[in-house]
């Protein structure tokens, strides 16, 4: 029964972790950061100093490079972005891969990699939570949120938001 196991389920092989530095662009008309902000490591929105963030929700995109120094024969080449709150869409190298909605959050990207530098975006979107919570903390005329029934209220906990990680690249043979 292991042996079928590990024949179905193999453990891959780490290609590659992609740490960082990411350059990530949130919607300005969303309440956004006017210009891309840099993220030296994955983090949860929530946890920034900047409230821009810490509130946002909408969409963000993540920007960024990584190296393979050879490509596996034989092998499925994987991307997984570990923890991602709530939706997500990878695109490798110019090419739309797919989206991600539920763990585990990983693609197959192997006939998009090559060997070199390859290009990375991640589409992130969070739900409107964080910005009904963060909106409450606000006068009512400087509110852009409103729902009939509003469950938050500026003393409610945020939800988690945005790529978490960790995003890894890795190789599995089937």
């Amino acid at each position: 029964l292991v042996a079928d196991v590990e024949k179905n389920y193999p453990k891959p092989g780490l290609l590659t972790e992609l740490k960082g530095p990411w350059n990530v662009t949130f919607n300005a008309s969303q309440r956004g950061p006017l210009a891309p902000v840099v993220f030296e490591k994955l983090q949860d929105w929530t946890t920034s100093q900047d409230d821009k963030i810490k509130y946002y929700s909408g969409t963000a995109f993540y920007n960024s490079i990584f190296n393979l120094e050879k490509l596996p024969i034989g092998e499925k080449v994987i991307i997984n972005l570990g923890e991602v709150t709530a939706m997500a869409k990878v695109t490798v190298n110019g090419i739309y891969v797919g989206g991600l909605w539920t763990s585990p959050y990983t693609l197959d990207i192997t006939k998009l990699v090559k060997v070199g530098e390859n290009q990375l975006k991640i589409e992130v979107v969070n739900t409107w939570v964080n910005r009904l919570i963060g909106d409450a903390k606000l006068p009512a005329e400087q509110r852009l949120t409103w729902c009939p029934i509003n469950p938050y209220n500026q003393d409610s906990k945020l939800q988690v938001s945005g790529l978490i990680g960790p995003v890894r690249i890795s190789s599995v043979k089937y």
